[in-house]
């Protein structure tokens, strides 16, 4: 499933002090960085100074609108008819949102595709580890015990017996 991303939205979540095209390229690197689907960026207006009006980066391709608006470049980019259905758009904006599935891709709003890829932006709770299970605890003691021969058994008792609920 392709992938286009509105540049400029994207660019406007960030904080203040990241607001930059470079922090956009970066992030979206980093974010499909393990996809095998390809992904494109459009921003509004012409590329900086220096800059080539399309960019190939592996998997990711980032475009300047030039004269036409992002939005524009955004709808032209998506195939028509049902070979739609396989493209999605990631923005914000509702008015985009609506000409894309006009034209039948779906929509991911920012929050969906960055919390997909496990954005550094807002991290969860890490999950807990559960418990051991008895037999992986007998593994582990046979495993620490190996080649060694205690003189008595009271700290194997008092460790099994702690291991008891």
């Amino acid at each position: 499933m392709p992938i286009v991303i509105d540049g400029n939205n994207l660019l406007h979540s960030l904080p203040p002090h990241q607001r930059s095209r470079e922090a956009v390229r970066q992030t979206v690197l980093d974010q499909s960085r393990h996809e095998k689907i390809s992904v494109t960026v459009i921003f509004d207006g012409p590329p900086p100074d220096g800059s080539p009006a399309t960019e190939h980066l592996g998997q990711v391709t980032i475009l300047y609108s030039g004269h036409a608006s992002a939005d524009d470049a955004i709808i032209s980019r998506l195939p028509s008819g049902g070979a739609a259905r396989s493209w999605s758009v990631v923005t914000n904006d509702r008015a985009l949102a609506a000409r894309v599935r006009e034209r039948g891709a779906s929509i991911r709003n920012l929050a969906q595709w960055t919390g997909r890829r496990g954005a550094k932006v807002r991290p969860g709770k890490p999950r807990p580890k559960p418990p051991l299970r008895a037999k992986e605890v007998e593994q582990w003691e046979k495993e620490f015990t190996k080649g060694t021969e205690p003189e008595n058994d009271g700290p194997a008792r008092v460790f099994k017996a702690k291991r008891r609920r």
